[in-house]
């Protein structure tokens, strides 16, 4: 019996490191959420150290270089491979100013990704996402490891089971006032449960365009709010399944041992 719970203890203990060592290094969980019909900003009472960045103060073009995210005397970071639109039909809050957009043909030399870079950590990122569809990928990173990567899809799919989804489609604002119809526009929270990131990649594939505008940041939040489209799994509950796994097996290695000397007695 000694030597079994000994072997046991082995087993678990190496189900437990090969659990724990196969986990991804920086290993996080994102709570996605959607915003109702309409709203094009964050709920910045729920945010704590809030930056937004509407591009209104940038030139219409595309700029390999980008430009800088300043937000008074402070740096929040700063854009790479930008294309910056005037408002129309497909973007821009408000329908007036600029908005940001991923997009080959527009860009004129077949720009399919650009880059947020944060001077510092953040656990929230929100954006108003208009001429939505399911070919646009962001991608959070921290210190140059992805953290996670998340695709539209999973709203558009969201959105087309809502008892409401056709206050979703559609620009919302009076002056492009339900042109793009057969394209969602929505308010996309995205919360880091797990961590922090300092870098955000856009990548649109396909050249269908990933238009979007009011950029929003911050280093905390108080709740997720919106409507839930993607719930987040808690690191510790990560944990205590890779526990789980490691007990379980020990215990069948424990069974499988009784049952062979049961059988071995019998005959």
């Amino acid at each position: 019996m000694k030597s079994l719970l000994i072997k046991s203890a082995i087993a678990s203990g190496v189900v437990l490191s090969l659990a724990t060592v196969t986990r991804p290094v920086m290993a996080a969980s994102f709570a996605v959420s959607i915003e109702n019909p309409g709203v094009q900003n964050a709920q910045l009472s729920n945010l704590v150290n809030a930056h937004v960045q509407n591009f209104d103060g940038q030139t219409q073009s595309y700029s390999a270089t980008g430009f800088q995210w300043n937000d008074g005397t402070t740096n929040i970071g700063s854009y790479q491979k930008t294309l910056i639109e005037n408002a129309d039909q497909y973007g821009g809050a408000g329908g007036t100013g600029k908005y940001f957009d991923v997009d080959t043909s527009r860009s004129g030399n077949g720009q399919t990704v650009s880059t947020l870079n944060l001077t510092t950590p953040q656990s929230y990122f929100g954006l108003w996402w208009s001429a939505g569809d399911s070919n646009n990928v962001l991608t959070f990173l921290s210190q140059g490891k992805v953290v996670q990567t998340l695709t539209t899809a999973d709203v558009v799919s969201y959105i087309a089971k809502l008892p409401n989804k056709a206050s979703y489609y559609g620009n919302p604002n009076s002056t492009f006032k339900n042109q793009d119809s057969g394209e969602p526009f929505a308010f996309i929270n995205f919360y880091d449960v797990g961590g922090t990131f300092d870098q955000v990649q856009f990548t649109n594939i396909g050249g269908s365009g990933f238009e979007s505008d009011n950029h929003t940041v911050a280093t905390s939040y108080k709740s997720i709010t919106g409507n839930v489209v993607i719930a987040a799994v808690p690191e510790s509950s990560s944990v205590l399944g890779v526990f789980v796994i490691g007990f379980v097996g020990a215990t069948s290695v424990m069974t499988r041992r009784v049952k062979k000397k049961s059988v071995l007695q019998l005959s």
